[in-house]
């Protein structure tokens, strides 16, 4: 009944009713993924904190695994914590030799090989380059892809 007097205010407005987003084409996917993956080292790279947490899903259940023991954020508060410390003095970029990246719906999962630069954000200066891996996770909210997992991974000699 709710949505027949909706339908008819609408019609009668001269307005057409707001329609669902479709979802995303299998060929657009890894492109808008790609595109969300280098806007998330592009601001990381600049230590913009607000920036990189407004790039995470609005969920308590949002998880933050860094390469080291003990890295482990779960929540916007305890990765604001964390990164605030990290994006102090520097910014975190990722050359991304090696990109895969699949999905199902409006879920996409993603690996990416090759090094972290850690730059000093006073002065833009290369601290160190490392190599570096990371998995994540992004879910699709209205014309976004947002982070629900991201676990990064300092790779030992192989």
């Amino acid at each position: 009944m709710a949505a027949c007097c909706m339908a008819a205010i609408f019609s009668l407005s001269g307005c057409t009713p707001p329609q669902p987003l479709s979802p995303p084409s299998a060929e657009q996917v890894p492109v808008e993924v790609r595109r969300a993956l280098d806007h998330f080292s592009e601001v990381s790279g600049r230590g913009d904190l607000a920036a990189v947490l407004a790039l995470f899903d609005d969920r308590a259940d949002i998880l933050l695994v860094g390469s080291d023991k003990g890295e482990v954020y779960q929540g916007r508060p305890a990765m604001q914590a964390w990164l605030g410390q990290l994006y102090q003095a520097s910014g975190f970029s990722w050359q991304m030799d090696r990109v895969e990246i699949s999905h199902h719906g409006e879920t996409a999962w993603l690996f990416v090989e090759g090094k972290m630069n850690v730059r000093d954000k006073s002065n833009g200066k290369l601290r160190f380059s490392a190599p570096y891996r990371f998995t994540g996770v992004l879910v699709k909210r209205g014309d976004r892809w947002l982070w629900r997992l991201f676990h990064g991974s300092a790779p030992g000699k192989e």
